[in-house]
């Protein structure tokens, strides 16, 4: 069934087992063919400045900690199009019952041209804890309120860099890909045409998994967050540019992000460098570059900010620079924002 078919529909149409309706009236579904206009302006807009324009597909933020205008601000500065804005749901939220966080539609409101709505971040503590009941809201408002992006899902996920300083482990999370909650979010995509994400550690003895998804659900699109981002390498010994190019060219619903550290950027649990992309010198490696540049429409450009660490747009932003000026010119203008825009809405923007 194709995307647009689907979303024309009602929720009543879905064919997984949702959590019953609320009594709240629903909110208006997101006005998706006018807030394009909007988006499509805006990177139009930058790259008449010479800038080349960058779609975030995956970052996420506490609605509760952030000062919109300033954020939006700073994405004026370094030449960001949108954000593909996940809300988080906090430890408080969480306690009080809560699973699904609204945040999405307030920055849409306040700043339409700037933020894609991506729906609300599956991470600690309402997805780790309760996933099912999580997913159950989860799929019923994506269709709902319209939303053309999942947020990220953590399925295997080590503390950041930060949590692991601070000592704060909670996010040392392993939930089978291939589990119940897996199939119910692969079928989703398939279904719908909607995409979503994965935070899922490259380590030898999670590929197996993965794969099996990607083949039991071909039309499916997932999009692996983090490029060739390792945090043990003993544990990392088939992953690759020939690994993930046999496997980008087996199932054409994979896609990657390129959110990932800069050159000298070190995970502090195994004391190496965990972003395996760059050179000892700082380059983009080459046989990297070639993957990149053979499938451009796969990689997606991404920043990866999170509640803890709002005000590192500008650094998240120049590492990505960085990385996209290792490759061709036409392949570095489709991973910043093109690929994006074809994977969300099923055309190619011109800009």
């Amino acid at each position: 069934m194709r995307r647009r078919a689907f979303l024309g529909g009602t929720a009543a149409a879905l064919t997984f087992a949702l959590a019953p309706h609320s009594l709240r009236a629903a909110p208006a579904r997101f006005d998706i063919a006018t807030l394009r206009k909007g988006w499509q302006g805006r990177l139009r807009a930058i790259a008449a400045k010479g800038t080349l324009p960058i779609i975030d597909i995956e970052s996420c933020y506490n609605p509760g900690k952030i000062n919109l205008a300033e954020f939006a601000g700073r994405m004026d500065e370094a030449g960001v199009a949108q954000v593909c804005m996940s809300p988080q749901i906090g430890k408080g939220g969480f306690d009080s019952g809560k699973l699904w966080n609204d945040g999405a539609r307030d920055a849409v409101a306040a700043f339409p041209s700037h933020f894609i709505p991506a729906s609300t971040a599956g991470i600690w503590p309402a997805w780790s804890e309760k996933p099912k009941e999580f997913l159950d809201i989860h799929l019923r408002r994506v269709v709902e309120d319209g939303y053309p992006l999942l947020g990220e899902f953590e399925f295997r996920h080590y503390p950041s860099p930060p949590e692991w300083q601070r000592g704060e482990m909670f996010r040392d999370i392993a939930i089978p890909i291939d589990g119940e909650h897996g199939h119910r979010l692969f079928a989703f995509s398939a279904e719908t045409g909607l995409s979503f994400q994965i935070h899922y550690e490259i380590e030898d003895g999670l590929l197996a998994p993965l794969e099996k998804m990607l083949a039991a659900y071909p039309r499916a699109k997932v999009i692996w967050c983090h490029l060739a981002q390792v945090r043990y390498q003993g544990r990392s010994t088939v992953y690759g540019p020939a690994y993930l190019r046999k496997l980008l060219e087996t199932h054409p619903g994979l896609y990657v992000d390129t959110a990932f550290g800069g050159p000298k950027s070190v995970y502090p649990g195994s004391r190496e460098n965990h972003a395996r992309v760059w050179e000892s010198d700082g380059r983009v490696r080459p046989d990297w570059a070639a993957l990149i540049e053979d499938h451009p429409w796969r990689f997606l450009a991404a920043l990866d900010l999170g509640g803890d660490r709002m005000d590192e747009i500008g650094d998240k932003v120049k590492t990505l620079r960085r990385f996209l000026a290792g490759l061709k010119s036409e392949a570095a203008g489709t991973v910043a924002c093109r690929s994006a825009w074809k994977l969300l809405f099923d055309e190619q923007i011109a800009l």
